[in-house]
């Protein structure tokens, strides 16, 4: 029993891998070959949030991240975190980009 258990347990974790809960404080973001990884962060209204956005390969044009809606963008050096504060105060999905708009991500404050 105690086997099935365990493997139970581990296929409900897998599965729960995949779903998207909101976050708060630093969160991680890597440029690779794939763009924006996570491309998708959520966040609470209200919650602090900061993007830690590390460009890891120079094998792309995303060597800045546009915050359109923010009016703001912020360079990529190769190998350097950039901490970029995301403003929380209101429900709302921030989408941000590449300079030629092919790398995509987005944060979405519910």
């Amino acid at each position: 029993m105690a086997l099935f258990e365990s493997l139970l347990l581990a296929a409900l974790l897998a599965l729960g891998a995949g779903c998207s809960r909101p976050v708060s404080g630093r969160v991680a973001v890597d440029v690779t070959e794939d763009g924006f990884v996570p491309a998708t962060v959520h966040v609470r209204r209200g919650a602090p949030l900061t993007l830690v956005v590390t460009r890891r390969t120079d094998a792309t044009c995303a060597t800045r991240a546009e915050f359109a809606t923010l009016g703001r963008g912020y360079d990529l050096p190769l190998g350097k975190p950039v901490a970029i504060p995301i403003p929380t105060d209101s429900a709302r999905t921030i989408r941000y980009a590449c300079p030629m708009d092919m790398y995509k991500g987005k944060v979405i404050v519910e």
